[in-house]
């Protein structure tokens, strides 16, 4: 139930948010949503170091990877960097690995069909 929720959380405020400015300002969805998802994954780094130092319930591995994947790794890594957060764990680093290659292979994806639509 955690990870449901840390889910719903995570997409649900970066969703409502480019809900939100997209209906009501008119602005394209897709800059609205990398910034909320990165400024919610940055929140969730931080939020997530500090329950690991005092021993709270911390934010689910797989809910910062899909964030991350989702368009927030900019925000992952500054969270890696100013937090000093999920660098040493090899098998998340593994894992984040896996998510940088599969958006790698995403955006070449798209802009190669892209390119061969025109």
């Amino acid at each position: 139930m955690n990870i449901l929720l840390s889910l719903l959380l995570a997409f649900g405020v970066p969703a409502a948010l480019t809900y939100a400015y997209h209906s009501t300002l008119n602005l394209a969805p897709l800059p609205i949503w990398l910034l909320a998802v990165n400024l919610m994954l940055l929140a969730l780094m931080g939020k997530d170091k500090f329950a690991a130092k005092n021993k709270l319930s911390r934010t689910p591995e797989l809910t910062l990877l899909l964030l991350t994947f989702a368009g927030g790794t900019p925000g992952f890594f500054l969270g890696r960097w100013l937090f000093a957060h999920k660098k040493s764990k090899v098998q998340f680093n593994n894992a984040l690995y896996a998510v940088l290659g599969a958006q790698a292979f995403c955006v070449w994806w798209f802009w190669s069909t892209l390119w061969s639509l025109i």
